[in-house]
């Protein structure tokens, strides 16, 4: 995946988390679960700006 696809992919992920917290709170699960696939999308993203490979964690 390169680094347009990733920063649509973020942009999308954001969206979902933020209207999940709107909708559930920030405390419900689906809400935590989605921001640490968030957190795991954007540190592959940062791996490939900056030139790092490593598999990302499942």
């Amino acid at each position: 995946m390169n680094l347009k696809e990733l920063e649509k992919l973020l942009e999308k992920e954001r969206q979902e988390l933020n209207q999940m917290a709107n909708q559930h709170g920030l405390r419900d699960n689906r809400v935590l679960d989605k921001s640490l696939k968030l957190d795991r999308i954007l540190d592959v993203y940062n791996r490939a700006k900056l030139g790092i490979f490593r598999p990302p964690l499942n």
